[in-house]
């Protein structure tokens, strides 16, 4: 099998019917398909809550632990300072973040989520849950639970496969 262009994607060139038993096992295949799963999941997310991806992503980072600093934020999110500092300030102009002086850096901020975002984080859980539902329409309950532990294995695997400096929390 040919390997691609680095300009094709493969779902454009192959209908799923034309996809042969070969096909599926191929690694360009499969990292195609799973990074096109992604950008569709981070699209339709996106497209529905009004935020962009790493406004997003700033988000849910406060969320697992709020009053993060921006340099911790960047390292967290592998995203420059600078652009970190870009998406905090949108999220403030918007009344979802607020910045408050570090208890023991003076020069520092820590960033907060502030209760609009929490009034309005209903919104976002219905979000996520009416694309679940519409993701996993018809899959059976096992296979569902089959694909978590397959993810999760591959989650694993890349994990151990990373470098400990580039590593992030899962």
């Amino acid at each position: 099998m040919q390997k691609p262009d680095a300009t094709d994607s493969i779902t454009e060139q192959k209908t799923s019917s034309e996809i042969s038993d070969q096909d599926e096992v191929d690694a360009f295949y499969f990292i195609e398909l799973f990074t096109d799963v992604g950008r569709l999941l981070a699209h339709n997310y996106d497209s529905r809550s009004g935020l962009s991806r790493n406004q997003t992503r700033v988000i849910i980072a406060l969320l697992q632990s709020d009053g993060k600093t921006q340099t911790d934020l960047a390292a967290e999110l592998c995203i420059h300072k600078v652009s970190t500092g870009i998406y905090i300030s949108e999220l403030e102009e918007m009344g979802l973040v607020e910045r408050r002086p570090h208890p023991l850096d003076g020069r520092a901020k820590c960033i907060f989520l502030t209760q609009l975002l929490q009034d309005l984080r209903g919104g976002g859980n219905k979000i996520v849950m009416e694309l679940h539902k519409g993701i996993i329409e018809g899959m059976g309950k096992t296979d569902y639970q089959n694909l978590l532990k397959y993810m999760r294995t591959m989650q694993a695997n890349l994990e151990k496969m990373t470098p400990a400096d580039t590593q992030t929390k899962s």
